[in-house]
């Protein structure tokens, strides 16, 4: 199951993703529809066989590696802000 179906899977629909990088900044990717995104993984830049799902958390986030734009792999914490 993809990053899309999991969130979709917990009730998700529209939402923003707050993202955290190991040692770096925050970015918000805001207005997300997920029934609209074809390739979650492919927007967010992660490499899908790195991501671990927290969605049952107080604060619902997934882990994963991302690339940057040095083309390294970053630690990246995606937190699920719902709207």
């Amino acid at each position: 199951m993809d990053l899309k179906e999991h969130l979709l899977t917990e009730g998700y629909n529209q939402i923003d993703i707050l993202l955290v990088r190991e040692g770096e900044d925050q970015t918000t990717v805001p207005g997300i529809t997920l029934h609209k995104v074809t390739d979650l993984e492919y927007k967010l830049y992660l490499d899908p066989e790195s991501i671990t799902y927290h969605l049952k958390e107080e604060h619902p986030y997934f882990q994963g590696d991302q690339k940057v734009e040095s083309g390294e792999m970053k630690q990246v914490k995606g937190y699920i802000l719902e709207w």
